[in-house]
C-alpha cells in the first residue's frame, strides 16, 4: 500500500506501474485510491512501461483531469506546454524524472510543489535565462500578494524615470547599506517588507493601485 508522503513513496508507486501491480492502492489526503483508478484518470498512463513514461503523461495531461492525489502537482499548465517546443519539454521530462529518481526516499513530498515552477527554472539554467511568464498558479505564494489580498495577476508596467521622491528615499537609505547586506533570509525580509509598507498611506494601501504595484514587483521578482 502506497501511502505518498515522501519520494520514496513516490518512486515505489513508479516502480509499481512499470511492473503492472494492479492492486496497488494510493493513499493521498485520507483517501484511498485503486492503482488502475488513478492510471485511468491520466491519459496515457496505462501505457506508461518506465518511470519517465508516466511522468510525461502526468505531465502533459489536460488541466482538467485530476486523480484528487499529490500526482496532479505534477501537471504543467496546458498554454505553457504549447508554447515550450517539444523538444525542450522532452529535455525538461527527462531532467524531472532524474531529479525526482535522486531525492532521498525519506525526504517529503511538498505541499507546495509547482510543476510550472519547475519548468521555468529548468528553461532558465538551460536556454541563457530565457523563459516563459503569465502562467497563473493555484495558491497565494508570497507576502505582497497576501498583503494585497489578491491572487496572481499578470500587470504589465512601462519603464519610467525614477520619481524625485523616491530619490530622495533612495539616498537616505544609502547610510544604512551594510544593514541591508544583513536581510539574507525570508523572515528578516518579510519584516523589512512589512516596515516599509507601514509607512505608507493607509487610504493608499487600501487603492488598486497599491494592488498593481504589488503584483508587479512579484512579478518582477519571482
Amino acid at each position: 500500500m502506497a501511502n505518498l508522503e515522501t519520494y520514496g513513496d513516490l518512486k515505489k508507486l513508479l516502480n509499481n506501474i512499470s511492473k503492472r501491480q494492479k492492486g496497488e492502492k494510493i493513499i493521498s489526503k485520507g483517501k484511498e485510491f485503486a492503482l488502475d483508478q488513478v492510471l485511468g484518470l491520466i491519459p496515457g498512463a496505462s501505457n506508461a512501461k518506465t518511470a519517465f513514461d508516466f511522468i510525461k503523461t502526468a505531465i502533459s495531461r489536460p488541466d482538467g483531469k485530476k486523480t484528487n492525489t499529490w500526482l496532479d502537482k505534477l501537471d504543467i499548465d496546458d498554454d505553457m506546454s504549447k508554447i515550450v517546443d517539444d523538444t525542450v519539454e522532452n529535455g525538461f521530462m527527462q531532467a524531472m524524472t532524474k531529479a525526482i529518481e535522486s531525492e532521498s526516499d525519506t525526504k517529503p513530498l511538498e505541499d507546495n510543489f509547482n510543476m510550472n515552477a519547475k519548468m521555468i527554472d529548468y528553461l532558465k539554467k538551460t536556454y541563457g535565462g530565457r523563459t516563459v511568464t503569465g502562467i497563473k498558479e493555484n495558491k497565494i505564494k508570497n507576502k505582497f500578494q497576501q498583503l494585497a489580498s489578491i491572487k496572481e495577476a499578470e500587470i504589465a508596467q512601462p519603464q519610467v524615470k525614477q520619481n524625485t521622491s523616491i530619490t530622495a528615499i533612495a539616498k537616505d537609505l544609502e547610510d544604512q547599506g551594510s544593514n541591508f547586506k544583513n536581510i539574507q533570509t525570508k523572515e528578516k525580509m518579510n519584516q523589512l517588507l512589512d516596515a516599509l509598507v507601514n509607512k505608507l498611506n493607509p487610504k493608499f494601501k487600501e487603492s488598486p493601485a497599491f494592488k498593481q504595484s504589488v503584483i508587479a514587483f512579484y512579478n518582477k521578482y519571482k
